[in-house]
């Protein structure tokens, strides 16, 4: 699994350029038993090595910082929707409720339009066989949630993973990101108020999952 956070800007402040860092080139695809945990936040970035799982955190605010593309290998660009991935939705939203709670902070409530914004990601990165907060169309979450119309938000922010081979995919997914600072931040994050979660499944058994936080002005 793949590890970034990134945060960069919505819209432009006093004294605060609007821009993004360019994207790194794009690496050599890796084994399936090799994961490469990345994390970036800021202009820090830190690098570890475990099983076959990629995640990624990002939060817009006010800075701005690179994020990192990761071509996947090539799978079948099969679809498999419907009850399998909403379950899995919903077990990842329940689990992270659960940590929240667990640490004294209020439950995240389920928003559809975020839902439904994060599963075109997710949807997008498994056809298109990439991995990364860009989409394939060159838009960041704060671009395409101005698509969808969804709008008086203060603060966005997205978690990505990817993953093969794991029985219980939601309990992996948060687990991992539980172990990753930046994704942690996100997840136990006190400001965030409302989140989606966007799961697409292949049939060999590999799940893209996308989860976005926000928090209305």
């Amino acid at each position: 699994m793949i590890f970034a956070a990134a945060p960069y800007p919505k819209r432009q402040l006093p004294g605060k350029p609007v821009g993004r860092k360019a994207e790194s080139p794009d690496r050599q695809d890796r084994p399936a038993a090799e994961v490469r945990l990345l994390m970036i936040k800021s202009i820090a970035a830190v690098s570890l090595l475990l099983t076959a799982f990629l995640s990624a955190a990002i939060s817009q605010t006010t800075q701005t910082t690179g994020t990192r593309e990761f071509k996947v290998a090539s799978y079948t660009r099969v679809r498999v929707t419907g009850s399998a991935a909403a379950s899995i939705e919903r077990q990842a939203f329940d689990l992270i409720n659960k940590k929240r709670i667990a640490v004294g902070l209020e439950s995240l409530v389920w928003n559809d339009e975020l839902a439904e914004l994060a599963r075109l990601h997710s949807q997008d990165m498994a056809d298109k066989k990439y991995f990364s907060h860009r989409g394939s169309d060159g838009t960041m979450v704060d671009d395409r949630a101005d698509k969808l119309g969804i709008a008086n938000w203060s603060a966005i922010g997205e978690n990505i993973a990817f993953e093969r081979g794991f029985d219980d995919a939601a309990n992996f997914a948060v687990e991992r990101w539980m172990e990753s600072p930046a994704h942690k931040q996100n997840l136990l994050d006190q400001r965030w108020k409302e989140t989606g979660m966007g799961v697409a499944i292949l049939p060999d058994g590999t799940y893209y999952f996308t989860q976005v936080f926000l928090l209305r002005d």
